[in-house]
């Protein structure tokens, strides 16, 4: 059993879903291990488009960015081809949201400006010239 498509882009996200096979791809980008024989091995989410899991509910797979950090915004993810998209439950979809903004915010600030601001101090000497120079 399939999940209706959403509204807008339709044939993108059926044919990420038809790529996928209608089950998540994740892969432990989520944190999990996705192992269901509890080996340790990783292997793929077991999470299959509109199959129910108790607690969860029905489960719906979403299209998101391959590589989410290279791609850019998720936002964009509309303009990408099918084949630079992912099948992703709701569940592995916010845990690799969650480590993404994590890592977003561990990144140290920029400069505020493109250039050093040190170069561009005038020193007093040249100052008083300035004011000399003005009288």
């Amino acid at each position: 059993m399939t999940v209706r498509p959403p509204i807008v882009g339709a044939a993108l996200w059926t044919a990420v879903m038809k790529n996928a096979g209608d089950r998540c791809e994740c892969r432990g980008a989520c944190g999990q291990k996705h192992d269901p024989n509890r080996r340790g091995v990783q292997s793929r989410c077991p999470l299959e488009n509109g199959k129910h899991i108790s607690k969860k509910g029905k489960v719906v797979l979403i299209a998101m960015p391959r590589d989410p950090i290279g791609e850019g915004d998720f936002t964009t993810a509309a303009q990408l081809p099918a084949r630079r998209l992912a099948a992703m439950s709701t569940t592995c979809y916010d845990a690799v949201l969650a480590k993404i903004r994590k890592a977003e915010k561990a990144i140290p600030p920029q400069d505020d400006g493109l250039f050093a601001i040190d170069e561009y101090v005038v020193s007093k000497a040249s100052q008083k010239q300035a004011d000399v120079g003005a009288a």
